[in-house]
């Protein structure tokens, strides 16, 4: 006799959302995570007093997660911050509050150059398309999908082949005559992202990147504490180590501690890779896709610095203007990797996050905190001095990311003057620090690569590795459909729990009572 109905592995937004779907069916569910707490890449953590976002510093909707959280009658237990970009670099600083907006400031850095106009006519047909189709509030053809909804795309085929192609990105931004601002604009963004997303970017930054008051963490305890009402259990510190099946059904998991868990159907919310090659049996997967998945390229690793500052959340808001910067001390586009120079990261662009204002208890008074953050590799400098995320943190790799993570301090002292001077809590997260925290391989932040080429999810027409060789365990989260995001994990959680359910893959949570 099984144990539950359902186990989901993994609470991360995927595995949370499915979990919170099953659990208000009335489906006896159990959740099993390996952390301390929900939340994967989306979580936070407090020190000494100060609080952090980990990973996801904000996110996007795209019509998809707010009537998600409004079936799941969770949006309006938040206050939500709209957050604004800004962009600075030594010949411009702008806020992307319109198109006009970033086309003038671009322009009068940069008077010479005949390519932007031109360059952001086709971003603004991507905006054009997105609004189109979508709010942040409603997206017709998911949560309501007509034949009508699925026609008004039509026109749109031809443009959505092109612009899905990191090829004709390059062709659109070839159009800036200046190599290095059109070298910028070719490649910032996740590695070979099509022209699709780095118009569609421009679009979220502008209209539909928020922030839950309270931070990230919050907003997972409250998505955790739903499950736990609806009637569902949740057991933290519980890493699945395999994953046990039988004529193509799972049987039972095991955890690290030599615990079974058995349950008639199991949802997988984790890394996809490590379901392949570590969790199940070799023989289920077709040898040629399991070397796929093995080589596969992911999207990129974030350095992250915690930062808790002597300075009131005022102060730092009024130099920042916004929550998110982009500081860039050139125009080079790095991508780091095993073979970069030790100082590599001295070179890189800084993101600056600054959320004091909506969460006034994340310091102590008149203190406040920022995150740092740029791309990094989880391979560089043979694993960061230390091997691999499976060895114990050396004192030698703890010296190391810390002088590492004050180069980035260094790059935003352009931003914020006097940074370092008024820090009093200092912590940094490497890629090797998400892999162990959130057992996504190498750290990867997005799931698989953005590039329609060398993504393994791409392939048409459903672009998602949903279903398994087993038939009573389907996927979800950011690796399981294209592209990865928490809008993606999102979705996916309410797909993979109406088909556990044995209902439509969209069809809306109608709660009773």
């Amino acid at each position: 006799m099984s144990d539950f109905d359902v186990v989901v592995i993994g609470a991360g937004m995927g595995g949370m959302v499915a979990a919170n779907y099953l659990a208000s069916l009335g489906i006896k569910t159990l959740v099993v995570e390996q952390s301390h707490h929900t939340g994967g890449n989306m979580s936070g953590f407090t020190r000494k007093g100060y609080y952090f976002d980990g990973g996801d510093q904000s996110f996007e909707s795209l019509g998809i997660v707010f009537p998600i959280l409004a079936e799941l009658d969770l949006y309006d237990r938040f206050v939500w911050t709209k957050c604004r970009y800004r962009m600075q670099s030594a010949d411009f600083d702008f806020f992307i509050d319109s198109f006009d907006q970033v086309e003038e400031a671009l322009q009068t850095a940069f008077p010479e150059e005949k390519g932007i106009k031109p360059l952001f006519r086709e971003v603004r047909r991507v905006s054009q398309f997105i609004d189109t189709n979508c709010t942040p509030w409603e997206f017709p053809l998911i949560h309501h999908f007509s034949f009508k909804h699925l026609l008004k795309l039509l026109p749109y085929l031809p443009k959505l082949q092109r612009w899905l192609k990191f090829s004709y990105r390059e062709k659109v931004c070839s159009l800036i005559r200046n190599p290095y601002l059109r070298n910028w604009f070719t490649h910032i963004g996740y590695y070979r992202m099509p022209f699709i997303f780095f118009a569609g970017f421009w679009h979220l930054w502008m209209k539909d990147y928020w922030y839950p008051q309270g931070g990230m963490q919050h907003f997972h305890d409250l998505l955790a504490q739903r499950f736990i009402q609806a009637g569902g259990m949740l057991r933290l510190n519980t890493q699945v180590t395999r994953i046990e099946s039988d004529s193509g059904k799972v049987t039972a998991l095991e955890t690290s501690e030599g615990e079974r868990i058995s349950a008639k159907r199991f949802i997988y919310g984790g890394d996809y890779k490590r379901l392949v090659w570590e969790l199940t049996e070799p023989t289920l997967w077709e040898s040629g896709f399991r070397a796929k998945i093995k080589e596969a390229r992911l999207t990129e690793a974030i350095l992250n610095v915690y930062l808790g500052l002597r300075r009131s959340p005022t102060e730092v808001g009024d130099t920042l203007k916004a929550p998110h910067v982009f500081y860039f001390p050139n125009y080079q586009v790095i991508f780091p990797d095993q073979f970069s120079p030790r100082d590599v990261h001295r070179s890189m662009w800084v993101a600056l996050n600054h959320f004091g204002l909506d969460n006034p208890n994340a310091a102590p008074p008149g203190q406040t905190t920022v995150v740092l953050q740029t791309y990094s590799s989880y391979f560089w400098e043979n694993c960061w001095l230390n091997g691999s995320s499976a060895y114990p943190r050396s004192t030698l790799y703890r010296q190391f990311k810390n002088e590492i993570g004050m180069h980035l301090v260094e790059t935003a002292e352009h931003i914020l003057p006097g940074l370092k001077q008024s820090i009093e809590y200092f912590e940094v997260g490497t890629p090797l620090s998400l892999e162990r925290f959130t057992l996504n391989t190498e750290g990867s932040t997005g799931g698989w690569c953005y590039d329609t080429e060398l993504s393994p999810v791409f392939r048409l027409p459903g672009l998602n590795l949903i279903h398994t060789p087993l038939s009573n365990l389907l996927t979800c989260g950011h690796y399981s459909v294209w592209p990865g995001g928490v809008i993606s994990a999102c979705l996916s959680g309410k797909i993979v729990a109406n088909l556990t359910a044995g209902r439509k893959p969209f069809a809306p949570l109608k709660l009773t009572g």
